[in-house]
């Protein structure tokens, strides 16, 4: 008889966070008139705060399937049908409502092939879970310098990213360590590596990294520099994404959360973190849905913001206490 695993709440923080990171990017369309200086820097921090949900996404999925025994058949099966079946059920929703909207034909195909889409999520992930076997296979071999030996290739290649430099030569190709795929790798290294500080200091300058790229990227944008055209593949967003990951690992092994785990906050954390890939595809239904009410107030704001975030948690919620459809739900 199986025994179910013990969820690792840190992992359902993160996954929670994300999600909600995701969804604060297209909320946008809810705001009033920006009329102040303060009131549009205020709505950068927000909106660039959002920007760590894919990056921790990606992290996060590394820490899980990095360094790990499985066959290769059965893990593309698995993990192909986990991400595939909702996509293809979320979508035909998504195409409906489209439709329903008189979406042009070039519309609806842009936003199945995530150009542009939230869409374009789906077909990331599945590159980067074609090439998480090959991945695995060079860190179980390798381990901790195997992944210092690939974070460092990539983060060079994040470094010409961000300055538009990449590839510098023609003929200097490095594809096999740019992109997305090092995030999962970041997010193995971050998860298994123990440094010499104590919980306390990690947690802190976890804290402190998220803060201070926050503020750069913020900075950048706001200038309206290039340097953050590439928005999730520059040098602030990684660093928010580590500062972000050290910082509630930490908080959870100096046991912060233990007083919220089992309350209704930890269960609500726990809820939206196993709902979070359904939330994912659910909240532009729901962003268009309630963007027929043409509310634009900066006083709503809130309302607006908390009111999408429950929206799209309950459908794919509901979506699971069906028959049939809760196998392809993303729940």
């Amino acid at each position: 008889m199986k025994t179910k695993k013990e969820r690792i709440f840190y992992y359902d923080f993160l996954r929670a966070f994300a999600i909600i990171a995701v969804i604060v990017c297209h909320v946008d369309l809810f705001l009033g008139p920006l009329t102040t200086q303060a009131q549009i820097i205020g709505q950068m921090t927000f909106h660039d705060l959002g920007r760590v949900g894919v990056p921790i996404f990606l992290m996060i999925s590394g820490a899980l399937l990095l360094n790990r025994e499985y066959d290769l058949k059965d893990f593309l099966k698995r993990r192909f049908a986990r991400i595939v079946y909702p996509f293809i059920f979320w979508i035909i929703l998504i195409m409906a409502q489209l439709l329903y909207l008189h979406t042009s034909r070039e519309g609806m195909w842009n936003t199945f092939i995530g150009h542009p889409s939230i869409t374009w999520y789906f077909w990331t992930l599945i590159g980067i879970y074609l090439f998480i076997p090959i991945i695995n296979t060079f860190i179980k071999k390798y381990g901790e310098k195997g992944c210092k030996y690939f974070l460092a290739i990539w983060f060079f290649t994040i470094i010409l990213k961000t300055f538009s430099s990449y590839p510098l030569f023609p003929d200097f190709n490095l594809d096999c360590f740019a992109g997305y795929v090092g995030y999962p790798v970041l997010g193995y290294y971050l998860n298994t590596k123990e440094f010499r500080l104590s919980d306390k200091k990690m947690c802190i300058i976890g804290l402190v990294m998220l803060i201070i790229s926050l503020a750069v990227f913020v900075y950048l944008d706001y200038r309206k520099m290039s340097y953050i055209s590439l928005i999730y593949l520059n040098v602030p967003i990684v660093f928010m994404g580590s500062g972000m990951y050290l910082f509630v690992r930490y908080l959870d092994r100096i046991t912060s959360f233990k007083h919220i785990k089992d309350n209704f906050i930890g269960k609500m954390i726990v809820s939206i973190s196993i709902c979070s890939y359904g939330m994912y595809f659910s909240h532009p239904i729901i962003i268009r849905i309630l963007e027929s009410f043409e509310i634009k107030s900066n006083l709503l704001f809130p309302v607006m913001f908390v009111l999408t975030i429950f929206l799209s948690w309950l459908l794919p919620y509901v979506f699971s206490k069906i028959p049939y459809i809760k196998k392809v739900c993303g729940v």
